[in-house]
């Protein structure tokens, strides 16, 4: 997995993803990101978290651009629409959005516009830092995790306990690490949603 990751971001990723997003990095992000800048495997190839990819300092602010423009470009009704079917768990801690400038993706999942990632405009019984799942199909927002070294922690307990497998479904064919109950993303939620925030 190392092989996989690249070292450390810079000063000046950091100071250009600020100035496009227009908040101030929390301190978590900036000593995950000093650890390691994201992985550099292709996007086919599945990711290095359970099929999850780890989106980089320039990789999170390119789909964050990516939301941005569509937030831009979709009308208010159509926006209205697509907000109709959000939910939060726990109730209020995430703003019923389909989405918002303040969710900033940390991991993606492989070919699709899914994500986990940090909610720095949580709703009125949230808090910031929160970890959160949005995109194109998570209508259903939960907070996964109170922090990103929460998360990670506890996809490396599930790891050490063998609820991981190796599996070569990837569109690339590359054998990759995925939870042995399905998809990451519904496999966090769900548990999330039985237990509260997940952590280590």
């Amino acid at each position: 997995m190392d092989a996989a990751l690249r070292g450390p971001a810079t000063d000046i990723e950091f100071s250009r993803y600020e100035e496009v997003v227009g908040v101030a990095l929390p301190d978590e992000l900036r000593r995950l990101w000093l650890i390691h800048n994201g992985e550099a495997g292709r996007e086919a190839s599945g990711g290095v978290i359970g099929g999850l990819i780890f989106l980089g300092v320039n990789e999170s602010l390119r789909e964050w651009r990516e939301w941005a423009s569509m937030r831009e470009e979709t009308s208010p009704a159509d926006m209205e629409d697509l907000r109709a079917f959000s939910e939060s768990v726990p109730s209020d801690a995430v703003q019923l959005e389909y989405t918002t400038s303040g969710w900033l993706p940390m991991l993606k999942e492989s070919m699709e516009g899914n994500y986990l990632g940090v909610d720095l405009a949580p709703g009125t019984g949230g808090r910031p830092g929160q970890v959160i799942n949005f995109g194109r199909d998570e209508d259903r927002k939960t907070v996964v995790a109170l922090s990103m070294s929460d998360l990670l922690g506890f996809i490396a307990s599930e790891v050490q306990r063998g609820e991981f497998i190796l599996s070569s479904v990837q569109p690339s064919g590359d054998p990759v690490l995925v939870h042995r109950r399905g998809r990451l993303i519904s496999v966090l939620r769900k548990l999330a949603e039985t237990r509260g925030p997940l952590a280590f």
